[in-house]
């Protein structure tokens, strides 16, 4: 029972935290996307540190082969609305976790796409501008100023 609920308090706050970085991917917050990069390497390394020991939990009960929604059928009485509870909110929390990643997911392409259009259309790709040692520009096709004016 106290694996579920720690796994709840960490899923909670990996959810809280990735709703954070999908509304600051929507503002186009870099700077606290670049700053955040610590804070999410360091759930994923306690998302496999948390496993890791559940598995070994598990394995040493003789259950590993048992679904989150078995466990509460096989346990005591008076622990079982306990464990049928956190089970269902760990549930919730990957399904709400999976959902938020595909969404985060699909606006990131989408914004990427974006940006590799705009580009494309300042001509940027195909003419880029090439410049000698005296900084005199020496081929390719219109400056990034007059791309941008033209779009």
């Amino acid at each position: 029972m106290r694996c579920l609920e720690i796994d709840v308090d960490f899923y909670r706050d990996l959810y809280v935290f990735l709703l954070k970085k999908h509304s600051k991917i929507i503002a186009d917050d870099l700077d606290w996307l670049t700053d955040s990069l610590n804070d999410e390497q360091a759930f994923l390394m306690k998302s496999k540190s948390l496993e890791d020991k559940r598995l070994e939990l598990f394995r040493g009960l003789g259950i590993e082969d048992k679904r989150l929604s078995e466990l509460a059928e096989m346990s005591p009485e008076e622990y079982r609305a306990k464990i049928k509870m956190l089970s269902g909110q760990l549930t919730e929390l990957v399904e709400n976790i999976t959902n938020l990643n595909a969404e985060t997911t699909e606006m990131v392409k989408r914004k990427l796409d974006n940006q590799k259009e705009l580009v494309a259309r300042a001509g940027i790709i195909d003419k880029p501008e090439t410049y000698n040692k005296n900084a005199s520009k020496v081929a390719g096709g219109q400056s990034a100023a007059k791309a941008f004016k033209h779009i």
